[in-house]
């Protein structure tokens, strides 16, 4: 018996060291190796959700760099620290919602509005939070749905809602990934939480995992699918589809019905801010005034307070705020400007004190 057991025992620790070897291995020539199996960094930290008005969801406890930022995701499916559900007594607990721009798309957590905001509030009030609820690629409707599933199990004193011009719309690579790689995240997988959670770290799993997916799949050679809104920015230009887009029917109710469904979620209990992101590709002379003056009479009808900081960007350049030429999404400066802005009306207006 005890022979049994030591050949058992020299089987497994030979497995054991193999295993590390070619672990080992596949991490030094990992570029190499994984050169024709690229899979996009989305679905790391992105899922399907049970929930069809939401569409996707953020993946608890993942991680990701992608933008050449650090995406960390908390247990609760947030990029944030974690929070208890539970408000702490005599905190002031502030939820922002939105698409990439609350979410921080290229840019780290910390450079992200609002963590810059609590940054900014806690240099006069230091018991104030500000929760990061953004998804990237959330329209106001998921948005709306998002407040319901997750925000008022947190019980903020105040919701304040990041709205860029393109939430009236279905712009998303998130859910254009997810679809054309349909399955990934359930592919190869045990059931088990603790090994599902274990294996992505191992570089051997993650490559055997790409090749077989994508053979089965041929995920990577399908054509892009993009969705109603997509084709109409590839045809008439994003201008083109944003100066369009308030004028459509179809895009216009659909905005309404989420505008109504925050409303009657949060009102009158919890107050909820709206603040219009400005586009940062056309500052210079800028084309999107009369669709702000239509976002700003919509949250009036609705009861909700709004803020539009588009003179605050205005005083700068484009180049200066964004991340890049080919990213208008505002980089750390860009969010500053917006977290500012936001402090300052809170603070005039007392709602943070």
């Amino acid at each position: 018996m005890k022979k049994v057991f030591i050949r058992f025992l020299t089987v497994v620790i030979a497995t054991a060291a193999t295993l590390l070897c070619v672990e080992i291995l596949v991490r030094i020539f990992w570029n190499k190796l994984n050169s024709q199996t690229v899979i996009p960094l989305t679905l790391k930290t992105h899922k399907v959700s049970a929930n069809p008005l939401m569409g996707y969801e953020l993946v608890p406890g993942s991680v990701s760099f992608e933008d050449n930022a650090w995406y960390r995701i908390n247990q609760d499916g947030l990029r944030d620290n974690d929070y208890p559900r539970t408000k702490p007594k005599a905190t002031f607990r502030i939820a922002a919602v939105g698409d990439s721009c609350t979410f921080g798309l290229g840019v780290e957590l910390k450079d992200t509005w609002p963590k810059q905001l609590e940054t900014e509030l806690r240099q006069t009030k230091a018991q104030v939070e500000v929760i990061n609820f953004g998804v990237m690629g959330y329209n106001t409707t998921q948005e709306a749905e998002r407040i319901q599933e997750k925000v008022l199990g947190y019980s903020p004193d105040l919701i304040i809602m990041g709205y860029c011009l393109n939430d009236i719309g279905v712009l998303s690579r998130e859910r254009r990934v997810l679809s054309a790689y349909k399955g990934y995240n359930s592919f190869i997988a045990t059931g088990i939480g603790f090994i599902d959670g274990l294996l992505p770290h191992l570089k051997t799993y993650v490559l055997i995992k790409n090749r077989l997916f994508l053979k089965k799949t041929n995920a990577d050679k399908r054509p892009p699918q993009y969705s109603k809104d997509g084709l109409k920015v590839l045809r008439k230009g994003y201008s083109g589809f944003l100066l369009d887009a308030y004028q459509e029917p179809e895009n216009w109710n659909e905005l309404t019905a989420a505008f109504a469904k925050i409303r009657q979620s949060t009102q009158p209990q919890i107050p909820v801010l709206f603040v219009i992101q400005p586009e940062l590709n056309e500052l210079d002379q800028y084309p999107f005034t009369e669709i702000h003056d239509i976002v700003k009479k919509l949250c009036l009808e609705n009861g909700f307070l709004v803020l539009d900081p588009l003179a605050d960007f205005l005083s700068d350049k484009a180049r200066n705020i964004r991340i890049s030429e080919a990213n208008p999404h505002p980089n750390a400066l860009g969010n500053k400007i917006y977290a500012q802005a936001i402090s300052q009306y809170l603070q005039a207006s007392f709602l943070a004190k």
